[in-house]
């Protein structure tokens, strides 16, 4: 296998890693949270549903790598893995879930523009806007819902409760589903799907879930607030529907911004308890100074 080769399935299995254990806190932080699962089965559970996401739909992400970087070069593709690899380090030590797919296409927008590749950039600002609205639409549904199920009236409470606890499981599976069709998606699909680096990549969802996500796990599921049963309905279940939206566009939209915005919607309606916004502004400037830092890094490769 030539050295190119290599290179690319070491970044593949890096970033895969990274982004699983980062992202994971999206799929079962609010379960972890509400106490619903305990921490070791709910990774297990989310590496299942990442798995089944990139398999049935990560290649509708193949579309976003052709707009945005139609190059084929092994050597710039494992260039950029390893550069996203960075910028996940760099967002670790700061304790904050880093958004790959901005941090990845901002740096591919970045060599396409320095080089004068042949981008589509009409569909590049559709991305962008995208990426503006989901976590404003976020916080708005993830409110109004919460409002429309605390209205819902039942005589039986230990029911409600059964029927919270199987609908977020049932979210949470597909909040990682969609996880591994949008994000870890459009990293596999910089190969364009080959067999070494599909499998590759799924290796890697099991070791970065299992190992790699304990940090943004306490910090979604936990420092966040202490969710009640409703408000983790509400923040997947409006988080999920937002990023499958987007992957049947083929537009990479990152899980921890839906589902941080949907936490804090949902909290917002939560009268009895304040919502702790330090960990949002953390989050929030790592979003804003990471894709910038990455497209300047690309634009001057």
């Amino acid at each position: 296998m030539a050295i190119a080769s290599i290179l690319v399935l070491a970044g593949v299995f890096l970033a895969v890693a990274f982004v699983s254990g980062n992202n994971l806190s999206a799929c079962v932080g609010p379960i972890v949270g509400a106490r619903i699962l305990g921490r070791n089965i709910a990774k297990f559970f989310a590496a299942v549903g990442i798995t089944t996401g990139l398999l049935f739909q990560g290649r509708f992400m193949t579309y976003t790598i052709e707009a945005i970087f139609p190059i084929r070069n092994t050597f710039v593709i494992a260039g950029v893995l390893f550069l996203t690899v960075v910028a996940f380090t760099l967002a670790k030590a700061m304790r904050a879930p880093l958004s790959l797919s901005m941090a990845l296409i901002s740096l591919l927008l970045g060599l396409s523009t320095s080089h004068n590749l042949p981008t589509n950039y009409a569909y590049a600002r559709s991305v962008i806007v995208m990426w503006v609205i989901a976590p404003l639409s976020a916080i708005v549904f993830g409110f109004a819902f919460l409002r429309f199920i605390d209205k819902i009236q039942t005589e039986n409470v230990w029911r409600r409760i059964a029927t919270y606890k199987a609908l977020q499981i049932a979210l949470s599976f597909f909040a990682a589903f969609v996880l591994g069709a949008n994000t870890i998606g459009l990293v596999v699909a910089l190969t364009r799907f080959e067999p070494s680096t599909t499998l590759t990549a799924i290796v890697a969802i099991v070791v970065g879930s299992m190992f790699f996500s304990d940090g943004e796990l306490r910090r979604v599921g936990q420092e966040f607030f202490s969710m009640r049963y409703a408000n983790s309905l509400a923040a997947l279940f409006v988080s999920s529907l937002l990023v499958e939206f987007a992957t049947f566009f083929a537009i990479p939209l990152s899980s921890t911004q839906a589902l941080s915005a949907g936490v804090l919607g949902a909290g917002s309606s939560y009268r009895t308890k304040l919502v702790s916004l330090r960990p949002f502004l953390v989050i929030v400037i790592a979003w804003i100074t990471v894709p910038t830092l990455c497209f300047v890094v690309g634009y001057l490769l």
